[in-house]
């Protein structure tokens, strides 16, 4: 009774082949001498490299599976035709070029899939079914933004005028017209106007100048040009006249201070004395 199981269970073990996944195997249809058989089609399952007379090396394309492997017509010389039947050949998990042997995969695999049809899902994430019509505007963040920019900018421009009167606040004491008039004309006893400096004298007379437009019309920014002082004051019937009674005074000003024109004693004391009457006619 042993010999007869041990010629079974060797006859078993023989019966089938292993073939790692993704690995070439040989495949042997056992075919007898004198007998050839037709190719070995591909599958979806495994692929052929190469074979001849019932023996092929096929790579298996599943990872853990049983190929099924078709049987072959063989024929002889003779005119004799064999159907051979496949042997067993089982794929077994593998990672080629790699030492690693993944385990085999948990069969039957867990599935937690709700109960239901496949349209009930379908409706549970189809929100435009839903969805009616579209949300109504959010009137009220909206509205509640609108007034924080109003509010916001009503601080900027109340921040920015108030800012605006403490800088054009005049620094210092503004003389009457005949005091004004006196100040102007000692400079043509100044050590600037006796020693020809020229920008240090019109320095001098820039500085009366605005003092004079500060007091008249309270632009007192020291970091005004000239164009600017004459547009913020343009806009009065005062400022215009002023404007055209000054404005050789400034084109002068603005030649001796910025390009270095250069004068002369007669031509400076003719400037300051327009600074003198300006200043007479247009000081309070």
């Amino acid at each position: 009774m042993m010999p007869v199981l041990t010629a079974c269970l060797l006859i078993l073990t023989a019966a089938y082949t292993e073939i790692g996944s993704g690995l070439p195997g040989t495949v042997d249809y056992m075919v007898p001498e004198g007998f050839q058989t037709e190719a070995l089609p591909v599958d979806s399952t495994w692929v052929v490299v190469n074979g001849d007379s019932g023996s092929f090396t096929v790579v298996p394309l599943v990872l853990s599976d049983t190929l099924d492997l078709p049987p072959l017509t063989g024929w002889n010389a003779q005119g004799d035709t064999m159907t051979f039947q496949p042997p067993l050949v089982i794929a077994v998990p593998s990672f080629p070029d790699t030492l690693m042997d993944p385990s085999f995969p948990v069969y039957p695999c867990f599935m937690d899939i709700p109960p239901g049809l496949p349209e009930d899902y379908a409706r549970n994430m189809s929100f435009w079914l839903v969805w009616t019509q579209s949300p109504p505007f959010p009137w009220l963040p909206v509205a509640g933004g609108v007034l924080l920019l109003a509010a916001a900018a009503y601080f900027l421009i109340r921040r920015k005028r108030s800012g605006t009167v403490e800088e054009e606040a005049p620094e210092e004491r503004i003389p009457p017209g005949k005091e004004a008039e006196r100040e102007a004309l000692a400079l043509l006893e100044s050590e600037n106007y006796l020693h020809g400096r020229w920008p240090q004298l019109f320095t001098e007379v820039d500085r009366q100048y605005r003092v004079t437009v500060a007091g008249k019309f309270g632009v007192a920014n020291r970091a005004l040009t000239h164009n600017q002082i004459s547009r913020a004051i343009v806009s009065s019937a005062d400022g215009r006249k002023f404007n055209e009674e000054a404005a050789e005074l400034v084109r002068e000003i603005t030649l001796q201070l910025y390009a270095d024109w250069g004068s002369s004693r007669d031509r400076a004391a003719g400037f300051i004395r327009k600074l003198a009457k300006l200043r007479r006619e247009w000081s309070r």
